[in-house]
């Protein structure tokens, strides 16, 4: 038994005590190892430059994504702006129409206030006597006068020739006893020294912007074939031609600008281009 346990005990103190390997052993395999790690594959130039290249193409990308990102925001906000001024243009133009209608509807109330007033007007003619025709007449050849003491030109000149004619053709009809007639030429001669006196007495500027409505209709012919307009001035769309000798009756007057009515049409026409007509009353 004793010679058993000595050999057991020499088996358990080999197991438990390190094992050393010689010198030479180890200095191999330091070499073996040093060797491989000088065969590793390493980056050739031409690789490297390639990777240089790919990471620059990378960053040029990122800064177009950038810059590309950064005009969508801008984008965005020019299509909101765009958006903000459509809607408020769409409002301004909303208030404009409602103006418009307004400024049109009083326009209809102050052309049919008008029209009643000229016809009460005419009834009252017509019922005119001696001593009233002759004391309208009276009342015409006095502005009359005072107008020829500053000489007309032009516009101003041809009116004060309207109402001449207008004025004779009174003194006649009140010489044959129709005192009506009478009473109505007079007071369209009236209108057109009116057309006078408030052509001086505004700038042209403001003549140009007020609307006078005659409170005697006025029969008027053309002298020279003359372009309808549907507002006073050059540059006004053209309505249609009114030929030479067309008939027509004006009812109100802007500046040089007649507001007449002819053949189912109304518009703007020249006072230059058209003369008192001196029909049968």
């Amino acid at each position: 038994m004793a010679p058993l346990k000595r050999s057991i005990k020499r088996y358990s103190l080999s197991k438990l005590q390190p094992v050393q390997m010689p010198g030479r052993m180890v200095f191999g395999l330091i070499c073996v190892i040093m060797t491989g790690c000088s065969i590793l594959p390493k980056a050739s130039p031409s690789q490297a430059g390639i990777a240089g290249s790919l990471w620059s193409s990378c960053v040029e990308k990122q800064h177009e994504i950038e810059r590309l990102q950064k005009l969508l925001v801008e984008k965005e906000a020019q299509q909101q702006e765009i958006e903000r001024l459509q809607k408020l243009l769409a409002e301004k133009e909303a208030q404009i129409r409602s103006q418009e209608a307004r400024q049109q509807d009083q326009a209809k109330t102050l052309q049919e206030t008008s029209s009643q007033a000229a016809h009460a007007q005419v009834k009252l003619r017509r019922l005119a006597t001696r001593p009233a025709a002759a004391s309208t007449i009276a009342e015409v050849e006095m502005v009359m006068e005072n107008l020829k003491s500053s000489p007309a030109t032009g516009s101003a000149q041809l009116l004060q020739t309207q109402a001449a004619r207008l004025l004779n053709a009174a003194a006649t009809s009140y010489a044959e006893d129709n005192y009506a007639a009478a009473m109505d030429y007079a007071a369209q001669a009236r209108e057109f020294l009116n057309m006078m006196t408030n052509s001086h007495g505004r700038k042209s500027s403001e003549s140009r912007q007020v609307t006078v409505s005659l409170p005697v209709l006025i029969p008027l012919r053309a002298t020279a074939n003359s372009n309808l307009r549907q507002k006073p001035g050059l540059n006004a769309a053209v309505l249609g031609v009114l030929k030479k000798e067309s008939l027509m009756i004006a009812d109100a007057y802007q500046g040089q600008w007649l507001l007449v009515s002819a053949d189912g049409r109304s518009g703007w026409v020249l006072n230059t281009l058209v003369e008192a007509h001196l029909g049968k009353q």
